[in-house]
């Protein structure tokens, strides 16, 4: 692949604080979204899920633990050294770096200790730029059933999908648009890190409060126990990945809030199932009935990497209104995630059908169905349509 690549202008020269961050000002003037930086390695960029060899040499591992310093500070690299890795905000700004007056940047980074190819204990540093402005919603192809789901009076609505995704853009963005139409909705999260900032003059009620793990509050779980306490009326959690977040979760949706939280799952199946089984066995079926009671949308998302070299997202999702929590009740829990897969296939609602939509209008290519989907349901499907 070329390094030069639709205006991405490769890293060149000595590694200083100074042109490393004008390096990622250009890398966000050109649609890029994550940067890898580590030792023995060649600066890489990610733009629309395709990396970018963006650098014409190597870094040398030396040159990363004065920098690291330098730009975010000089405990990031003991605790690398000490085998913690590290997450870390960074913003940047100032007309020495090309910025015009007022404007910044804001990137999200990730550092961790590994073996990279022949150097042994290298650093490696994964940076991903956070967009300026608060994404629109009505600019994300929200389907419009989903979309008049996602601002009920209380409950739970789960985003999901795997990394880079686009979970976090869709969720701030679910936010943003509460600002302009709810005055009367105060909105408090809890991120680890916070990634888009909130709030701004176009914000028709308070201002939105928006705590870090690690510097405002120490975890999830905490934050939600502390929210309870601040009347809020939309609570957004950065991920609900263990049952004491989980159950403090369930507990606000059932007590009058709007909660709001992500999680790695790949189907709305899948989702359920996770929630309910990170319980003890003994617990689960209490739980269910709580969950479900709380539950108003699971949303699973992906992004696809198409043939103009962009990408597109899919979704699979299901709505809990009246009737399909008074259904699920009647079920036993272990038949829970079935009963919700056989409704999305039934409908053609799966990220699946999605996808081979993408396929039959000749958005996405073969391989990147097969990605999603497996190579059996890619064979599946071409069979089932010679014979229809």
């Amino acid at each position: 692949m070329e390094i030069k690549q639709d205006g991405l202008q490769p890293f060149s020269g000595d590694l200083t604080k100074q042109s490393f961050l004008r390096f990622l000002k250009h890398c966000a003037d050109n649609e890029v979204s994550d940067i890898l930086l580590q030792g023995g390695d060649h600066l890489w960029a990610e733009r629309h899920g395709r990396q970018i060899k963006s650098s014409t040499h190597t870094i040398k591992q030396g040159q990363l633990g004065p920098l690291i310093a330098q730009i975010w500070g000089t405990d990031v690299e003991g605790n690398l050294r000490a085998g913690h890795g590290a997450d870390r905000s960074l913003e940047i700004s100032g007309e020495e770096l090309g910025f015009s007056r007022g404007k910044r940047l804001r990137l999200r980074t990730n550092f961790i200790q590994a073996r990279i190819a022949h150097i042994d204990e290298g650093y490696s540093v994964t940076m991903r730029i956070i967009p300026p402005d608060l994404p629109d919603i009505h600019k994300l192809g929200i389907e419009q059933d989903l979309f008049e789901a996602m601002y009920p009076g209380m409950g739970l609505v789960i985003i999901c999908g795997p990394t880079g995704s686009g979970k976090t853009t869709l969720q701030a963005a679910i936010y943003g648009y509460a600002g302009k139409v709810f005055p009367d909705r105060k909105v408090i999260t809890y991120e680890d890190p916070i990634e888009f900032v909130l709030g701004g003059p176009h914000w028709l009620g308070p201002q939105p409060a928006q705590s870090e793990l690690g510097r405002d509050i120490g975890s999830f779980a905490l934050g939600l126990r502390n929210a309870m306490r601040r009347k809020p009326s939309i609570i957004g959690i950065g991920e609900a990945r263990d049952l004491e977040t989980i159950d403090a979760m369930v507990e606000a949706g059932l007590t009058g809030h709007l909660c709001y939280a992500t999680a790695h799952t790949e189907s709305v199946a899948e989702t359920i199932n996770r929630l309910i089984q990170v319980y003890p066995p003994a617990q689960q079926s209490a739980i269910a009935s709580r969950l479900i009671g709380a539950l108003r949308v699971i949303a699973v998302q992906r992004l696809l990497k198409t043939v103009d070299g962009r990408r597109q997202s899919v979704r699979e999702y299901f709505i809990f209104d009246r009737d399909t929590r008074n259904e699920l009740q009647a079920l036993p829990p272990d038949q829970w995630a079935p009963w919700l897969r056989q409704q999305l296939e039934k409908t053609g609602a799966t990220l699946d059908d999605k996808a081979w939509a993408l396929y039959q209008a000749g958005r996405i290519d073969k391989e990147e169905f097969i990605e999603l989907a497996g190579r059996k349901a890619f064979e599946r499907r071409t069979a089932e349509q010679q014979f229809a």
